[in-house]
Formats: C-alpha cells, sequence, structure tokens
C-alpha cells in the first residue's frame, strides 16, 4: 500500500494477521520467501535455498516486503483508530454505523488482533536477525523493522483496554 487513499477490506486485514502470524513461527535458523502473490512462507523444503530461487527471492527482496507489511498495518491501525475517533465524536454516525455493521468486528477488535499479532511477530523477526548474524545490512534492516513495531506497540497500549 503505498500512501493514497485505499479501501480498507477485511480481507485485507486478515492477509495483514495471517502474514504476522507466520512471522510469528520463525525460528532461528529459518528463512522466509514470498511467492508472486506476495504469499509470506517459512522455507522448510528439502533444499532450502531452491525454493527461494524458483521465486527469484533474495533477502533484500524478503527484507523489502516485510517492510511494506509493516507500513500497511501501519496504515491501517492508523486509519481504523481515526475512524473509532470520529465515531465517538459523532453520536448518530455511531448508531448509523452499528446497524449497518452489527456483525463485522469493532475498531477495538481489530486494534487488538493487530496489538497480540505484532507482538507475538517481535519473537520471530528476532528469530530471524540470529538466522542473519553475519549479514550486517539485514541485521540492521530487521532492527529498524523491529523498533518500528515496538513503536506500534507502544501506541496500541496507550489507547487499549486489553484484557487477556
Amino acid at each position: 500500500m503505498n500512501d493514497e487513499k485505499k479501501k480498507i477490506t477485511d480481507t485485507m486485514i486478515t492477509n495483514l494477521l495471517y502474514k504476522l502470524t507466520i512471522i510469528s513461527y520463525v525460528k532461528q535458523g529459518d528463512k522466509l520467501y514470498c511467492d508472486n502473490n506476495l504469499n509470506i512462507y517459512i522455507d522448510n523444503s528439502y533444499i532450502p535455498s531452491f525454493s527461494r530461487y524458483i521465486y527469484n527471492q533474495n533477502r533484500d527482496i524478503t527484507s523489502k516486503i516485510l517492510h511494506d507489511l509493516i507500513n500497511d498495518i501501519i496504515y491501517i491501525t492508523d486509519f481504523v483508530y481515526k475512524n473509532e475517533i470520529s465515531l465517538k465524536k459523532n453520536e448518530k454516525e455511531k448508531i448509523d454505523r452499528q446497524i449497518r455493521t452489527f456483525f463485522k468486528e469493532s475498531n477495538s477488535k481489530i486494534l487488538k488482533n493487530f496489538y497480540i499479532k505484532l507482538t507475538c511477530s517481535l519473537d520471530g523477526l528476532n528469530n530471524l536477525k540470529l538466522t542473519y548474524n553475519n549479514d550486517i545490512s539485514i541485521k540492521t534492516n530487521l532492527d529498524l523493522l523491529i523498533k518500528k513495531i515496538e513503536s506500534r506497540i507502544d501506541k496500541l497500549e496507550n489507547i487499549l483496554v486489553i484484557a487477556i
């Protein structure tokens, strides 16, 4: 996603949460790859580098895809939060929306899901960082990504009341 306004769909949110879940399962020594549809996979093939070769994947491409993923999540969580704030200001709109979207997830539930999945993804990203310990460029990119995620988690933590 770029900075232009986009319609945020349930499918888009589910897809981002799914990708964060995959990242959370990364163990030290695992590597990620993406297919042409930008789906993220842990490369557990018999010859690990082969699947990454087939999809023309390398660490730099994977790093860019991870950054794009987190930027999309930041965009969506900002949008959802701003939407919630505007709803609180306009009672009539809130009632109308509750009627139209009765079975949809609430904004706070969406933000809580992102909070949980982002928190879980940190373990996988730290394991990925250990995998690429000898590659300073990738390690630095992952450090920056982790800091960005931690910042978003802090922001979400400050606006949500999380009952676990």
